[in-house]
């Protein structure tokens, strides 16, 4: 993983893999409650694939590739 320069959700930098896992569990669980409060189904998906566009770029950026 290439994670110099990633930061956490406070802002934080990422050291490790583990910091790295631990913040993405944070994010899910913040888009979680956000979708939760939601009640418009299209707003909810809308929540969903936004973040999981952001965390695929996330994860292209971090990922070593062969």
């Amino acid at each position: 993983m290439r994670i110099k320069g990633e930061e956490t959700l406070d802002g934080e930098l990422i050291k490790t893999p583990e910091q790295f896992i631990e913040d993405l569990c944070n994010r899910i669980n913040v888009l979680h409650n956000t979708m939760m409060d939601e009640e418009n189904k299209e707003l909810q998906l809308a929540y969903l694939i936004g973040f999981l566009k952001v965390f695929a770029g996330r994860l292209n950026r971090v990922c070593e590739r062969k």
